[in-house]
C-alpha cells in the first residue's frame, strides 16, 4: 500500500524547516520501502523498514537506538532522519495523536544519525516525551520505519584542508553523533586511509549534572589512544554554569593546537540557545561562517543573550588568536 501524505505537512511536524534536504545518494531495494510522496512537486522519501536491535541506555535518559534493516543503506553522523515507531496508545501531545491518525498509528519525529553502516544505524535519544519513551521502551525486534537525508554530516561540513583545528561543542545527547564523527574522523588518519587527513579535534560537552555524562570510558580511551590529535572535556553546568557562563568556562575552548581564527572550525550541536549564542558571538569574534556549523535540537527561539555573545567573542578573540607571525 503506498501511502499519500503533503511532505509540508510532514516538515511541520519534524520541525525540519532547519535541515538541508540532500539527495539519497545509495540504490534502495523496492520491496522493503514504503513511498511517500509529496504535494506540489515537494522533495520525496522513501521509507525503509528495521528492527530495534536494542535501546542502550548510556546515561540518566540517555538512550542509544540500535537499528538493523535488510536494506542497504547510506548515512554518516550527522545526517538527520525521519524515525517512525508504532504508537501502543494516544499520545498526551495533540499534535502527535493528529499525526498518527494520519500516518496509521505510527509515531514519528527527526533524528540525528550517530553511526551507521551500510545494514545498521546508532541513534542517540533524549527521553523527554511519549513519543522517545515509546523508543526507549521498545522491546528487541520491534519494527520501525526510516526515511529522508537531512543536513550536511559533520566531516563533510568541514574544510579538512584550510582547517589545523576542529572544536565540536554539544549539549547533551547531541554528543551521539560528535562521537562517531570522531571516530570515523580517526579511522581516516590510518596510514592505509584514502580519506582526506584529519587535524586534531577537540570535544566540549556540556551536561547538566554528573549522572547525564555519555561515553565517559569510550572518550577517555580515545583521547588515550589518539594524543595529540583527540582530546575532550565534559562541562557540568550544576555546578559551574554553562560553558559561555565565564571567561573561566571559556577556558575549555584553549589548546595547544597551533591555530587561529581563520583555521579553526566549531560545530555547535544540541541546545538551541547555546548554538545560536556561540554562532553570533564566533562571528563577531572574526571566525568566518564556512568555518562554522550547526545543528539545533530544541529551544530554536530562545533569546540570544547579548552578554554571553560579547564574552564569547571577547574571549575568543584574545585566546583562540594565534598569534600573527612577524615578517
Amino acid at each position: 500500500m503506498i501511502t499519500i501524505i503533503a511532505f509540508t505537512s510532514l516538515l511541520s511536524l519534524l520541525c525540519v524547516d532547519a535541515f538541508t534536504l540532500l539527495p539519497t545518494t545509495t540504490p534502495i531495494t523496492k520491496s522493503t520501502l514504503t513511498k511517500v510522496n509529496a504535494e506540489g512537486g515537494a522533495p520525496q522519501y522513501d521509507k525503509i523498514d528495521g528492527k530495534l536491535r536494542e535501546a542502550e541506555v548510556l546515561a540518566k535518559d540517555s538512550v542509544m537506538l540500535h537499528i538493523d534493516t535488510t536494506t542497504e543503506i547510506n548515512y554518516e553522523p550527522g545526517h538527520v532522519i525521519a524515525l517512525e515507531i508504532e504508537g501502543v496508545e494516544a499520545s498526551n501531545s495533540d499534535k502527535t495523536t493528529e499525526d498518527m491518525k494520519v500516518n496509521e498509528g505510527w509515531m514519528r519525529g527527526p533524528y540525528t544519525i550517530s553511526r551507521s553502516t551500510d545494514k545498521s544505524l546508532d541513534i542517540l535519544i533524549k527521553v523527554v516525551g511519549d513519543k522517545s519513551k515509546r523508543f526507549a521502551d521498545a522491546a528487541p525486534d520491534t519494527p520501525v520505519k526510516f526515511g529522508g537525508k537531512f543536513k550536511v554530516p559533520i566531516l563533510e561540513g568541514i574544510e579538512m584542508e584550510s582547517s589545523k583545528k576542529i572544536v565540536l561543542i554539544s549539549t547533551g545527547v547531541g554528543v551521539g553523533p560528535c562521537v562517531g564523527a570522531i571516530e570515523k574522523a580517526l579511522s581516516n588518519n590510518k596510514d592505509d586511509s584514502e580519506s582526506p587527513v584529519t587535524p586534531p579535534i577537540e570535544l566540549i560537552a556540556s551536561y547538566r549534572s554528573t549522572d547525564d555524562i555519555i561515553y565517559q570510558d569510550l572518550l577517555d580511551s580515545m583521547k588515550k589512544d589518539h594524543a595529540g590529535k583527540f582530546d575532550w572535556k565534559a562541562v557540568i553546568s550544576s555546578e559551574g554554569g554553562r560553558l559561555s557562563a565565564s571567561e573561566t568556562n571559556l577556558n575549555a575552548l584553549v589548546s595547544d593546537v597551533d591555530a587561529g581564527l581563520e583555521d579553526t572550525h566549531y560545530h555547535l550541536i544540541g541546545n538551541g540557545q547555546m548554538v545560536n549564542e556561540f554562532k553570533e558571538g564566533l562571528s563577531k569574534a572574526g571566525v568566518s561562517e564556512s568555518k562554522v556549523t550547526i545543528e539545533m535540537y530544541f529551544n530554536h527561539k530562545a533569546d540570544v543573550d547579548a552578554e554571553v555573545v560579547d564574552r564569547i567573542a571577547n574571549f575568543v578573540t584574545s585566546k583562540c588568536a594565534a598569534p600573527v607571525a612577524s615578517s
